[in-house]
């Protein structure tokens, strides 16, 4: 799948003004107004949404952005009230049924009972989602497989009511309901699941879905094609190629999302590929299955290592990371926040944009404004004027692909070609946004670091300035309810790491609050920003010879992961514990019996090699030498 255009320009949208995404977006993707609201909402409801005359659900418009293949990972999302309770109370749903905390699931699934359940069609999406959890809790419970299909069957043909027989192509569904047909099938018609894989496979090949999205459904689609085979008819050498497109989606993006399952496919083909080798011209080719077989058993060692050491499931148990939806913040909220955090009055936030009661009524969650002045009013408070967040600020399709390869670049300590792509990127964006010139310098200052060129302390004072141009350092000390952008926290966590003692820091201190206010909100919805942060908070607590406090920290840092299938920074919390242990043994303190260090550095380098993340793979190999 190719990292297509399609996807950048999406990203240029904006999601403020919902009727002009829609539409821009259906041209983008080459979808009818009919195919979009299929199943979902009336054709006519669809048009006056289009002419910016009627307003949707939350509900409604997920469902609407994701059958346009637009995927919400990895942005600051900026809800209403009523929208943000809706998103809060999905998100607790689907975190109490992945960590089997089914009585807390039941008593929020509740609110459905009680919800509007009178046939609208919004009304009929909070059905379908309770549908659907209900069977995910019944699938992790083991219970009856009869009721079970009862409820994908429901769920399904809510939205997709003549599924059966019928193609998904020349349709327009979301990732969730690609799933909902999966599930249908493999409780209802086990005899047609195979043709049904094949199906969905055509459909998300077409590109409709970026990367986020497409790491979502395809990998279990493949494991789905695989399990609907006989043994005797299975064709490995497709099951090869499709199991290795989704082990290298799933590494480029980071995500486990039935990782350990395509890794078992893997290892099982190959295996089957060496047994038929043999005479001597298939030496060379016997050679490479033998290499493949022993890094898949690696890889699936590594993984059953680091499940069996936090004590998770290693295979996929339920279709809830379907629905986790991250990163977002209630507007009401975060305007009261940021005003009070930079002194300002309503009075004076207000001025020249709207009336000081609108104000008022907004940050206590009594009013919808027109997008125009939510936008003016976050501009004021150095935030972006956008629903849904971009690294940078611009209209300009092709500055996308570029931030995304400088991050790819930077992480990898490409130096030079990380300098050229900034200098490519002056193009297409503005400096005199600060939000851009943000970006900009905060990758320049670790360029500038990695190379030599400057000190740690001046790397400090140099993140204090670009942290500057949109809070100022000592407002981001407060210790107060505050909002801080993932690029401002990112900014004192680079100060607290090149201030050379992370622990004695100001800014540590103030990341550690971050952390505790993401833990009382939930992990799950934060958890890019909290397992960056934890991950080195772990480090530090070992530098200063809290070695149990650290192995604390990484394990349940690696456990919260797991929950959210992420995997870059497994390998820098084993190898935390790696470092723990190293540190009693030299200081003669007792360590659990069976502890092996070089199998231990070796796990953290397989994990590396999984993540694709180079520089820590090669630290961790001087280690190991």
């Amino acid at each position: 799948m190719e990292s297509n255009k399609k996807y950048y320009e999406l990203q240029a949208l904006d999601l403020w003004d919902f009727s002009s995404f829609i539409r821009k977006a259906r041209e983008i993707q080459g979808i009818t107004l009919e195919s979009l609201c299929r199943g979902i909402c009336s054709f006519s409801m669809m048009g006056r949404v289009e002419k910016g005359e009627r307003l949707l659900s939350k509900e409604l418009r997920d469902r609407i952005l994701a059958r346009l293949g637009v995927c919400s990972d990895g942005y600051e999302n900026f809800l209403f009230r009523e929208d943000y309770i809706v998103w809060k109370r999905r998100q607790q749903i689907v975190s109490a049924i992945e960590k089997s905390d089914f009585r807390m699931a039941e008593s929020l699934l509740s609110y459905y009972d009680n919800a509007d359940d009178d046939g609208e069609d919004e009304g009929k999406l909070g059905r379908q989602f309770k549908l659907v959890m209900k069977a995910q809790m019944m699938k992790k419970r083991g219970e009856n497989r009869a009721v079970i299909a009862k409820l994908c069957e429901e769920a399904v043909k809510l939205t997709v009511s003549d599924i059966d027989g019928m193609s998904v192509n020349g349709l327009c569904l979301s990732v969730q309901e690609l799933d909902m047909i999966l599930e249908y099938e493999r409780y209802c018609h086990p005899d047609r699941l195979a043709w049904r894989c094949e199906d969905i496979l055509r459909y998300i090949n077409s590109d409709i879905f970026d990367t986020y999205s497409y790491v979502k459904i395809y990998p279990k689609v493949v494991y789905c094609l695989y399990q609907s085979m006989d043994d005797g008819s299975r064709d490995w050498n497709k099951l090869l190629r499709l199991s290795n497109e989704g082990i290298e989606q799933l590494r480029m993006a980071g995500r486990m999302y039935y990782l350990w399952e395509l890794l078992e496919i893997r290892k099982e083909g190959m295996t089957r590929l060496l047994q038929d080798v043999r005479d001597s011209r298939g030496e060379r080719t016997k050679q490479v299955l033998e290499e493949t077989v022993e890094t898949m058993t690696e890889w699936l060692d590594a993984l059953d290592f680091v499940h069996d050491l936090c004590g998770t499931n290693r295979r996929m148990e339920t279709s809830c990371y379907l629905y986790q939806q991250k990163e977002a913040y209630c507007v009401s909220d975060v305007i009261k926040r940021r005003r009070e955090m930079l002194g300002l009055t309503k009075k004076k936030l207000c001025e020249g944009i709207c009336s000081e009661k609108t104000i008022g009524r907004l940050e206590a969650g009594r009013t919808k404004p027109q997008m125009e002045i939510v936008k003016q009013l976050f501009e004021r408070l150095n935030l972006s004027g956008e629903y849904q967040r971009w690294q940078i600020v611009t209209k300009d399709v092709r500055a996308f692909a570029v931030v995304d390869e400088v991050i790819r670049c930077a992480n990898n300590r490409d130096f030079d070609r990380t300098a050229n792509l900034l200098d490519e990127l002056n193009q297409y964006i503005s400096m005199d946004n600060p939000i851009n010139r943000q970006f900009r310098e905060r990758i320049e200052i670790n360029l500038k670091y990695g190379k030599g060129e400057i000190t740690g302390a001046d790397a400090v004072e140099q993140f204090r300035r670009v942290l500057e141009y949109t809070i100022p350092y000592e407002v981001a000390m407060k210790d107060c309810e505050l909002y801080m952008t993932n690029a401002e926290i990112l900014c004192l966590f680079n100060m607290a790491i090149y201030s050379g003692s992370f622990n004695e820091c100001p800014a540590y201190d103030a990341l550690l609050k971050i952390c505790g206010h993401i833990e009382e909100d939930g992990i799950s919805e934060h958890i890019a920003v909290w397992e960056a942060i934890m991950t080195n908070a772990a480090n530090v607590y070992g530098d200063i010879g809290e070695y149990d406090r650290s192995d604390e920290i990484s394990l349940r840092t690696m456990k919260e992961s797991i929950h959210c299938y992420r995997m870059n920074l497994l390998a820098a919390n084993l190898y935390n514990n790696v470092w723990n242990y190293e540190q009693r043994i030299k200081n003669d303190i007792p360590v659990r019996q069976g502890y092996q260090g070089e199998k231990f550095l070796k796990r953290c380098i397989t994990l590396c090699q999984m993540s694709k993340s180079t520089v820590r793979e090669t630290i961790i190999s001087k280690k190991c030498k």
